[in-house]
Parts: structure tokens; C-alpha cells; sequence
């Protein structure tokens, strides 16, 4: 009888266990499926540009991946802004002038990059880099940079437009202009080249009037470059108040064109 009872306890706990998993099942937990993710790859900029020189010489040797380069400096240059070109020299080398060698290597530089840019949206400056020719750092020399290219300062030629407000010789305030003032001062300083400036104004107000109005906004800017470190001896200001228009007068458009000086480099 008692095992007659345990057979029967055992047949109830086989059927039940069969009627829990037909039945009563509790799903399995879904696989979990890892999702690829797409990293940006983060493209270091080049610290060293493929241009390399020897010390004491401004020839451009150029390195495999110069064209590449090249060609992405052009591609990614806006229509508001130009190319400045920057070519450094070590103390230590060898220049007829201070900052001579820097000059040349720019200058270089800027033959290099060929028909692929007008050469009115490329600008050459110089600077010194330090006092030993090292040559870790003979591909360094050369410094490329994007500048805005706005109406409040204009490079047409071999001379530079800045443009000032109605009746006023108050431009300075402007980032852009001081950027700008500030590379030819730099420039000046480095070289021991000179600047010449002239001031320009409309036709509004009698001759006298913008004769000294064109005089004060040279004298404005011959301001800023001595208080960066010019020596005064390096600046020549003039004026030619509204003698030489570079557009027409009649039109308000026309005026705001004439009110400028011209910046020039003397070497």
C-alpha cells in the first residue's frame, strides 16, 4: 500500500512537470545582440608640413605628399578668405637681412602652390622661429592659416585697404583690422623693412576738410604699429584726402570704397 501511494506521488509530480514546461513555459531571455558603432576617426592636423629647407637656404624641397597637401589647402579655402603664408627663420642663419631668409621661403612657397589659387587670395608674411637651426624642425618653417577676407581690409596688388566709417578715423576696434595690423608689425619689426600708409576719404566735405581727415587715418594706423613695437622711423604717413577715388562718388557704395588708407610694404 505505502508503495502503491509513492508510485502514485510520482506519477503526479512527472505529469505536472511535463504540463509546467508545455504550458506554463517562461521564455528564454533573447540574445543579445551587440550593435556595431561607428567612431569617427579623429584625423590629427599635420604639425609638419611636407615643405622642407636647409638651414641657411630658402629652396622648397617638397615631399611625396606635397600635391595632396596642396591641393587641400585650395579645395578648403573659402570664398570669404584668403591664404596667408607664413616662412620662418632660425636666428642663427643666415640673412642679408633679419628676417630676409623667412621672407624668400614664403615667397617660395607661394610659387609652389602654382596656377591653382589667384594670387590676389594669397598673402606672405615672415617670422623668426627661434635662435639654432634645428634640423628636426627644418619642416616647420612654413605656417599656413585661413584669414577672413572682408571689405574692412582688402589686399589689391602690392598694397593693403583698410576701410574706416563715415567721417571718422575710428577703425581699430575692429579684431580684423588689428589680426592684420598686427602680422605687419610683426613683419616690420622682423625685417626692418618700412610701411607706407596713406589716407583716402570720399568726396563729401570740402578738400581741406578731407585732406586732414585722409591724415588723420594714416596717423591712426602709423599709432597702432608703434605701440606694437615699429619703429617710428619705419613709418611713412601721407594723405591724399579725396584726390584719388578707386570708385564712383555718386553712390553710397562708391564713397564707402573711398574711405580707406592704403598700407604698402617698402623694402
Amino acid at each position: 500500500m505505502r508503495f502503491l501511494i509513492i508510485l502514485l506521488w510520482l506519477l503526479l509530480g512527472f505529469f505536472y512537470w511535463k504540463c509546467k514546461n508545455a504550458c506554463c513555459d517562461v521564455p528564454a531571455a533573447p540574445a543579445v545582440i551587440e550593435e556595431a558603432q561607428t567612431i569617427s576617426s579623429i584625423v590629427p592636423i599635420k604639425k609638419l608640413t611636407p615643405i622642407k629647407f636647409q638651414c641657411s637656404d630658402d629652396k622648397a624641397e617638397t615631399e611625396p605628399e606635397w600635391i595632396a597637401f596642396r591641393d587641400s589647402l585650395i579645395n578648403n579655402l573659402s570664398d570669404d578668405d584668403i591664404l596667408e603664408i607664413k616662412g620662418l627663420n632660425f636666428k642663427n642663419e643666415n640673412n642679408s637681412t633679419s628676417n630676409d631668409l623667412g621672407m624668400r621661403r614664403a615667397q617660395n612657397v607661394l610659387r609652389l602652390l602654382g596656377d591653382g589659387l589667384d594670387k590676389s587670395r594669397m598673402r606672405v608674411n615672415a617670422g623668426t622661429k627661434g635662435d639654432s637651426c634645428m634640423t628636426e624642425e627644418m619642416n616647420n618653417l612654413i605656417a599656413f592659416r585661413y584669414a577672413r577676407n572682408t571689405a574692412k581690409v582688402k589686399e589689391v596688388d602690392d598694397k593693403t585697404l583698410i576701410y574706416f566709417p563715415y567721417g571718422s578715423n575710428k577703425k581699430l576696434d575692429d579684431e580684423e583690422v588689428e589680426a592684420y595690423l598686427d602680422d605687419v608689425a610683426e613683419r616690420v619689426i622682423a625685417s626692418g623693412e618700412r610701411v607706407m600708409i596713406i589716407g583716402h576719404t570720399d568726396d563729401d566735405g570740402s578738400e581741406g576738410f578731407n585732406m586732414r581727415l585722409g591724415s588723420r587715418r594714416a596717423l591712426a594706423i602709423e599709432d597702432y604699429l608703434i605701440r606694437k613695437g615699429v619703429n617710428l622711423t619705419k613709418v611713412i604717413t601721407k594723405s591724399k584726402g579725396e584726390k584719388e577715388p578707386i570708385a564712383d562718388n555718386s553712390t553710397e557704395e562708391g564713397r564707402a570704397k573711398n574711405r580707406r588708407t592704403e598700407l604698402k610694404i617698402i623694402k
